[in-house]
């Protein structure tokens, strides 16, 4: 039975004049866009192995003979079923996957992979042929080496316009904006708005050079994937009617070979969600990870274990730095700043001292006489460029050393390596109904606000991101922001 839908209508060109060549020539593009970009992937792969068992005999040869070229054919079944396996687990093509999702796959298999091979060689009995320290070199390189070259590619593939598929959004209204909105911008996640179906009839003609359809005067018949041009579709449940979703789901989708639905769930944890089918309606589990014990408890000793084993490390670069701020400034090397921790509690957080003294002082008389860093403050409560830091204080601020005395903070237990960014109780106003989260974990030196862009982003960003993190947290989570910190700091973006 035909359903009364209507059919697509293209508003901003004939469609019988410019359609039917550009479909058939998206067809093709699209067609070969998924393989494409599991080729690009599975390409940086081989490239990160190989970088790791060039690594890890490198290693081996001061204490060796020489070069080992026979340990090369060792890496090769390593690397082929760890890639086998990365397509098992869903990482060719890896369009759409987040990067903490992507991390978490990559550790895992390859870990198990390893271990497999480990053990086999003991089973075999050939442990002393098969080299246990390179294949354990190349684990630990190819784990910092895999995610590094997946984004190089990735971004190399963005550049040329070979990286991605495109893909329908069906549906337009609020989220719809947002949801194109934020694919525009993380063009890395590979998933390009390609053309838009609205049922308002309230949108323009195009959004971003996006052309849009229009649901009318069209029998329901048609074949909405061909009418596109694309194979995978993306509804925004909110912004498109249920019937035509429900039509989509009960008619071979449309003629889409994928189907995406993105419901109105803001306040939902998108990380250790379980569906479940009830008579063939759709249930999802729902869990909380600061709820749970165990994974607190991981946390925090993860905390214990890299600040013990990360202080000793640099202990006498932070001796050094002592020494350089006593003669510097005659206020002390150290600084206490009172922020609000877990539970709403206040707490000093420790930084190396950067600014010169009577700055409370100094900056209420900058604020007085220059408006323009008075609204800069209000709106940030941060100043570009701060009068009151000293020429050591910037070098400090330009790569985050500043905040290293933090780490005794984590130590005792008022502060995370990885949490929302500490704040002052005169930010707690601007942070409204989202401080009751911000309350639930300790805050952190490092955070996913230090990863997207640090003192460039706007408060209102920042209160999101620390919301995000909190809704969203997970140890995978935290090992990507520790990971994304590194880089972040060696670019000194935002930074100061």
């Amino acid at each position: 039975m035909a359903v009364s839908l209507g059919v697509i209508k293209v508003l901003y060109l004939n469609r019988e004049k410019v359609h039917p060549s550009r479909r058939s020539e998206r067809k093709v593009r699209f067609f070969n866009s998924r393989v494409r970009s599991s080729l690009l992937l599975v390409l940086a792969d081989a490239i990160s192995f190989a970088a790791a068992a060039f690594l890890s005999i490198l290693v081996r040869v001061p204490f060796n003979d020489g070069w080992r070229f026979d340990l090369y054919p060792q890496i090769i079944p390593v690397t082929l079923v760890s890639m086998v396996l990365y397509g098992v687990v869903g990482l060719y093509p890896a369009l759409g996957l987040s990067a903490v999702a992507e991390l978490r796959k990559l550790v895992t298999s390859t870990s198990v992979v390893v271990l497999a091979f480990a053990a086999l060689s003991f089973w075999v009995r050939n442990a002393e042929a098969y080299s246990r320290l390179t294949l354990g070199l190349t684990w630990i390189f190819s784990l910092l080496l895999l995610p590094l070259g997946r984004e190089l590619m990735r971004t190399i593939g963005t550049q040329l316009n070979i990286w991605g598929e495109s893909v329908a959004i069906i549906g337009y209204g609020k989220q719809s904006e947002w949801a194109l909105e934020f694919f525009l911008r993380n063009r890395l996640l590979g998933l390009i708005p390609s053309v838009i179906v609205d049922f308002t009839g309230k949108a323009a003609m195009e959004f971003n050079r996006i052309p849009i359809l229009e649901s009318q005067d069209v029998m329901v018949e048609k074949d909405l994937a061909q009418l596109t041009g694309v194979e995978t579709a993306m509804i925004i449940v909110s912004d498109a009617p249920a019937d035509f979703v429900n039509y989509l789901a009960d008619n071979k989708q449309g003629g889409f070979k994928r189907l995406v639905l993105i419901p109105n769930l803001e306040q939902i944890s998108s990380y250790g969600v379980n569906a479940f089918d009830f008579g063939g309606v759709l249930g999802l589990e729902v869990r909380h990870n600061l709820l749970d014990v165990g994974q607190q408890t991981l946390k925090r000793a993860m905390d214990i274990v890299l600040v013990l084993f990360g202080g000793l490390v640099i202990s006498p670069f932070l001796i050094l730095l002592w020494l350089l701020l006593k003669t510097d400034t005659a206020a002390g090397a150290f600084f206490g700043h009172t922020r609000i921790g877990r539970g709403g509690r206040e707490f000093l957080a420790w930084k190396f001292r950067t600014m010169i003294p009577n700055a409370d002082v100094k900056l209420h008389e900058l604020l007085g006489r220059n408006p323009e860093a008075q609204a800069e403050w209000e709106a940030t409560h941060k100043l570009k460029n701060d009068p009151r830091i000293t020429w050591l204080g910037k070098i400090l601020r330009r790569y985050s050393i500043d905040e290293l005395p933090q780490l005794w903070n984590v130590l005792k237990g008022e502060m995370s390596l990885v949490g929302p960014r500490p704040i002052v109780a005169a930010e707690v106003c601007h942070y409204g109904n989202h401080f009751d989260p911000y309350t639930w974990v300790r805050p952190g030196i490092t955070g996913l606000w230090q990863i997207s862009g640090r003192n460039d982003t706007t408060y209102e960003e920042r209160v999101s991101l620390d919301e995000y993190y909190v809704r969203n947290w997970s140890i995978w989570l935290d090992i990507y922001i520790l990971a994304r910190t590194f880089a972040i700091v060696l670019q000194r973006k935002g930074a100061y």
